[in-house]
């Protein structure tokens, strides 16, 4: 049953789609479940969250998950604790969160080799911050490095999430939050993927489809949701502000593809797929 209402669904999925993530916030067993439900090919453990992070897994728990992978059909995402401050101005605290994050890749190893979501991390009330944000982003190049030659040997890749650029919301700034720190930090360390959340982009008048087009090479994947330009809502797809005509134009000029992502409260994958046809129509001239 669950494997013909994946195949209804995919039917679906528009041309440039590889694979549909969904994100929602709940125990990884839970997860799967309902990822598996709704049509999704993946489904995100979320190392932010209490009884996911790699102190919490077991090796009973890594094996039964395992086995409900293999029968469900449905692949984990790794999305890495992004309090973990790899980019920090305190270069003890930046390496301590990449041992850290090394027990995250291997958890994802044991788990079949599933990608490892990254970011940047934060600063805290810096007094000097244009000096503070570039120690951090010169602590989160030297530390990515490092981070995808340890995966490499793990077989597993690590995927680089950008930030929101907040401009309003202080004492703290994320590290790694505009297109021209993102084209940095691809270019010096080989190996490294951008997991583009278009959503975060968007925050404080971003824009996210010129990003698209200039990095596009280095995308492995997107992750979808909306909001009005001033904090990252996770609203459904048309819900915000969002341009995702001018994006879906810029995926088909690119020829990309790759795997989307879901960050929507409150709708399904069916929603979601919706909306991406009915854009996808728009675009091409024809009646949806």
């Amino acid at each position: 049953m669950k494997k013909i209402i994946s195949d209804v669904c995919q039917r679906q999925w528009p041309e440039y789609m590889t694979g549909a993530a969904q994100q929602n916030y709940l125990k990884a067993e839970l997860g799967i479940l309902e990822a598996a439900a709704q049509g999704y090919s993946h489904w995100y453990i979320d190392g932010s969250l209490p009884g996911e992070r790699p102190a919490d897994w077991t090796i009973d728990r890594i094996e039964a998950l395992q086995e409900t992978i293999s029968t469900l059909g449905v692949r984990p995402i790794y999305h890495g604790n992004f309090k973990a401050p790899l980019g920090s101005d305190v270069r003890e605290l930046g390496r301590a969160a990449l041992d850290y994050i090394k027990r995250e890749v291997d958890l994802s190893a044991s788990l079949g080799g599933a990608p490892v979501i990254v970011h940047g991390g934060g600063i805290v009330e810096p007094r000097l911050v244009v000096e503070a944000r570039r120690l951090g982003l010169t602590m989160l190049i030297d530390n990515l490095g490092e981070l995808v030659e340890y995966a490499r040997h793990k077989n597993v890749e690590i995927w680089l999430e950008n930030l929101s650029n907040y401009t309003k919301f202080h004492p703290f700034y994320y590290i790694c939050v505009t297109g021209d720190e993102y084209a940095e930090v691809l270019g010096r360390v080989p190996g490294l993927k951008l997991f583009f959340d278009v959503s975060h982009a968007h925050v404080n008048d971003g824009d996210p489809v010129e990003v698209f087009k200039k990095l596009h090479q280095h995308v492995v994947g997107m992750s979808f949701s909306d909001n009005k330009g001033e904090r990252d809502s996770h609203f459904p797809l048309g819900r915000g502000s969002l341009d995702y005509l001018g994006l879906v134009e810029a995926i088909h000029q690119c020829e990309w593809k790759g795997l989307i992502g879901f960050e929507t409260r409150g709708s399904t994958l069916s929603d979601s797929l919706a909306y991406l046809n009915d854009v996808g129509a728009r675009m091409t001239g024809k009646v949806a």
